[in-house]
């Protein structure tokens, strides 16, 4: 199908409209106009019938007219006729005989050699009580000149469709071009985003058309989420290879290190011990950026079953304990909660949520967790009284490899709360976070109960 301007498609319908219009309103006109015609002309015809009715009188078998009675007035011809159509009283115009036409009480024409007559009859009702017969009054109008009168009237109106017409085009043509300068417009914006890759550029609309300002601010709002995805995978690919450079260089010394310079075991032991490490940490890395992988996907699905949150709880806690000795303290108030959830997921989201809370705060660290049932959601709290987070850092703790350097030790690679707000969500579920720098931070999850 050929492409066309907004402007020109507009334009090429509404002509096509109007003269659509333009052969309904001649013909509309046309009828309407004969019909008003006949109708006024046969009102005019009856009311001078009924004037003139009165001037006529019954006497002595005869009818006869008193001084007002009118033969011929602005070209009308009156007459009385009998019920046979015999002249009574009256006079036809010049030179013509009516012996055709027949009585009727309707609006007629009658052709002659002399032209073309309207005539019209009605009843003498006065006349026709005391004659004892039916009498009528008629009246006759040469067409032409009542016409004439009429025809001025039908032709300005014939006159008036082109300019009506051409009225509705100049307007249609205005209106197409308000509404195509804005969309001509945003398809400019839309072209140079394409061409130059310019996604800060966003569309302008200020006009009164409620539709193409929501077309204006939807694709705004595309505009935007597609700068941030394509700002967020920039900053996620260079976060990724600045994480996985640092321990890739290791090992690459490393193994350099043993093949050239270990002598001994124990100088071999300790590059392999340094290569394990950094091994481990590259798969810590590569696990978590697989998982969240399938998380944003939506590739992952969920193994869900009954189980009891508190133990899992206990579980984390009892592990961290272990390790850390007496450089933590946890201080639960558990209330007994249970849920149907994916249980390896769950784990990894209170591990990284409690690990948080140990990691940022001072030694010995003291975390409180609690868990309730609210308005039939599963809400599980974690507080640390360690250095909190700043406001303008809030928005991006879950954005992938987010960390405030400045704030807190650079231990870890800022996945964990990214992955933990993922399977909160892939869950239903959020994680919100309140936080006062300087005095702590606390996580809440809440998940559905059922």
């Amino acid at each position: 199908m050929k492409k066309v301007s907004v402007t020109k498609y507009i334009i090429r319908y509404l002509i096509g409209m109007i003269l659509a219009l333009s052969f309904l309103m001649v013909l509309f006109v046309n009828v309407l106009a004969d019909r008003v015609i006949y109708y006024d002309i046969q009102s005019v015809l009856i009311k001078e019938l009924v004037n003139n009715n009165k001037n006529v009188y019954y006497e002595d078998g005869t009818v006869k007219p008193d001084e007002d009675f009118r033969y011929i007035d602005d070209s009308v011809y009156f007459q009385i006729l009998a019920e046979n159509g015999t002249l009574m009283l009256g006079e036809s115009p010049e030179d013509i005989s009516f012996k055709e036409a027949q009585v009727s009480q309707r609006l007629r024409t009658v052709v002659t050699k002399s032209g073309e007559y309207y005539i019209l009859d009605r009843v003498n009702k006065n006349i026709t009580k005391k004659a004892g017969y039916i009498v009528y009054n008629r009246c006759i109008v040469n067409k032409q000149d009542i016409d004439s009168k009429y025809q001025f009237i039908k032709y300005t109106s014939y006159a008036c469709i082109p300019v009506f017409l051409a009225l509705v085009l100049m307007a249609g043509i205005m209106m197409s071009r308000k509404i195509s300068e804005p969309i001509k417009q945003m398809s400019k914006t839309a072209e140079s985003i394409g061409k130059d890759g310019e996604l800060s550029k966003r569309m302008e609309y200020n006009g009164s058309i409620t539709e193409l300002g929501v077309l204006a601010m939807t694709n705004n709002r595309m505009l935007e989420r597609v700068e941030n995805m394509f700002e967020t995978q920039k900053r996620f690919s260079s976060d990724v290879a600045h994480e996985l450079r640092t321990p890739i260089a290791v090992l690459l010394a490393q193994c350099e290190y043993a093949k050239e310079y270990a002598g001994t075991k124990e100088e071999f032991d300790d590059a392999i011990d340094v290569i394990y490490r950094q091994t481990k940490k590259t798969n810590v890395v590569i696990t978590q950026l697989l998982n969240l992988n399938r998380l944003d996907s939506e590739r992952i699905v969920l193994d869900l079953e009954e189980a009891d949150l508190d133990e899992m709880i206990r579980s984390v806690c009892d592990e961290i304990e272990f390790k850390e000795k007496d450089n933590v303290k946890f201080e639960l108030s558990l209330s007994g909660v249970r849920g149907s959830m994916d249980i390896g997921l769950v784990l990894i989201l209170l591990q990284n949520l409690i690990q948080n809370a140990v990691k940022y705060s001072p030694p010995p660290a003291t975390v409180k967790i609690t868990t309730e049932y609210k308005e039939g959601n599963i809400v599980v709290s974690v507080q640390d009284f360690g250095c909190g987070i700043k406001e303008e850092d809030l928005p991006h703790i879950f954005d992938p490899f987010y960390r405030v350097e400045k704030s807190r030790n650079s231990e870890g690679f800022g996945l964990g709360l990214s992955l933990a707000d993922r399977i909160a969500r892939v869950h239903g579920g959020e994680i919100k976070v309140d936080s006062v720098w300087g005095e702590g931070s606390t996580f809440t999850l809440v998940i559905s109960g059922k």
